[in-house]
């Protein structure tokens, strides 16, 4: 049973669920917004507007602690956010801060666990804001940046404390959804199995883990924008034929990869995509700063027979409303299922080889992956055997609904980079503000070049230009 201890304005202690936690020990685990702004920020009084969205959020000021086998958020004291100021010199500046950031692990065991950095000039900055995922989803971080820019635009307004949010557990599941049958059948063999050669990681673990991952993996992000009109044109056109933006944009990119990989390998059937639980709970979360995201993953074969529309309508049937609410729900509580140190050292048995003989870390390491008979190294080797997991996966935080005007600022743009991993080809940020659609394009360079990457990016928008234009 998962509760929280004690939460007020200052203080909270929380034990991290099995889906939070899964992000707690991976080293490309962090997401990040951009906030394009058009004005003149002082950064004296960003720094004042970063501390009461300490109090507006106090999850910022959290650490992680281990107690025994259990992993908790902890917050004893608003800590000192850090906030790095650079010189904006082009639109473009953002990507290469942000791949930089990820090779900077935070400390986990002191926090905090975000970071903000300024690109500024007097006319447009970009605010950064780098956060690990054990804490925050996309729109957390969307939240949060409207958040700091209504505080910047009103230095006056007092700071609106929002209540402690639900938690994510098994007594805020709706009662008509329950864990998958093989979960039921499985779940709690796999635990007694795992519970025989149980290995615990901690945070040493982790840092050694992170830095040789970096080491070993040069991470890219690439930038689409689809004008205003264009993004009328293609929701216009969504309607007509009774499919979602979300639906457009992945079959898009389907098409793309399908028709620019040979002999369509098995990988690119597999998609998956982010969903807000926050309205689905029993108590809903609203907008409170948190980890409330769920995913489906589900299989599409591409067809060259059907035109875009007609594969649009096809997968739109797998992912009506009803079958996202169960399946995003039914995904959670099979995660609770499961030893939550179980999910956890998977990372270490997918990339546990790469840490190197000079490491403290190397001897633990090596005889976990070493033990043929453990069952997570089972799972993570049936897995991994085959390459690249997934074609892609996409978190669309849709339209934002944000004023554009806050006091003397403009916010001119949001752009959501969620990271990326070697086993999956493209991982897709999208974001909707004022009438624009962007998106980012993630991945790692050993695993898929940008050159394929760029023109999966341009054969994506043809497809959805001639799919609108034949209206």
């Amino acid at each position: 049973m998962l509760e929280q201890i004690e939460f007020n304005n200052t203080y909270f202690k929380k034990k991290l669920n099995q889906r939070e936690r899964v992000h707690s020990k991976v080293p490309n685990s962090n997401i990040s917004m951009i906030a394009t702004i058009l004005g003149n920020i002082s950064i004296d009084h960003l720094k004042e507007v970063i501390k009461k969205m300490q109090l507006r959020h106090p999850i910022l000021n959290a650490h992680l602690q281990h107690e025994e086998k259990d992993l908790y958020l902890v917050a004893t004291k608003n800590l000192l956010i850090p906030l790095k100021v650079i010189n904006r010199n082009s639109d473009d500046q953002w990507r290469d801060e942000i791949i930089q950031q990820h090779k900077i692990s935070f400390k986990m065991e002191q926090g905090p666990l975000i970071r903000f950095v300024l690109l500024h000039s007097t006319e447009i900055s970009d605010l950064i804001i780098f956060c690990q995922h054990t804490i925050c989803d996309g729109m957390s971080l969307a939240y949060l940046a409207r958040d700091i820019m209504v505080y910047l635009g009103d230095p006056m307004k007092e700071v609106e404390i929002l209540p402690p949010a639900p938690l994510v557990n098994e007594d805020n599941i709706p009662s008509d959804i329950k864990p998958s049958l093989a979960m039921r059948i499985f779940g709690k063999t796999i635990n007694k199995k795992w519970e025989k050669n149980e290995l615990l990681f901690d945070y040493g673990d982790f840092y050694a883990l992170h830095n040789v991952y970096w080491d070993n993996y040069t991470y890219k992000a690439h930038f689409y924008e689809l004008p205003k009109e264009q993004t009328e044109a293609l929701i216009m056109a969504c309607r007509k034929y009774g499919v979602t933006v979300n639906t457009a944009l992945m079959i898009s990119f389907n098409i793309a990869q399908n028709q620019l990989t040979s002999k369509f390998p098995k990988y690119l059937q597999n998609i998956s995509f982010a969903v807000n639980l926050r309205d689905f709970l029993q108590n809903p979360v609203g907008e409170q700063f948190g980890f409330f995201a769920g995913g489906i993953q589900l299989k599409f074969k591409y067809s060259n027979k059907d035109n875009f529309w007609e594969m649009a309508k096809k997968f739109h049937t797998k992912v009506t409303p009803n079958e996202i609410r169960k399946k995003t729900l039914v995904g959670t509580l099979n995660a609770f299922a499961l030893n939550s140190t179980l999910i956890e050292a998977q990372i270490f048995a997918a990339f546990g080889p790469l840490i190197p003989p000079t490491s403290k870390s190397y001897d633990k390491i090596q005889e976990f992956i070493s033990d043929k008979k453990n069952i997570v190294n089972k799972m993570i080797k049936k897995k991994l055997s085959k390459g690249f997991a997934m074609a892609q996966i996409m978190t669309n935080l849709g339209r934002t609904g944000f004023p554009e005007k806050y006091g003397e600022l403009i916010l001119k743009n949001l752009i959501l980079m969620p990271s990326c991993s070697p086993y999956t080809e493209l991982v897709l940020g999208v974001v909707t503000h004022r009438g624009s659609l962007s998106i980012t394009l993630n991945h790692m360079e050993e695993s898929i070049s940008s050159e394929k990457i760029i023109k999966i990016r341009d054969k994506a928008h043809q497809i959805l230009i001639n799919a609108i234009e034949a209206e």
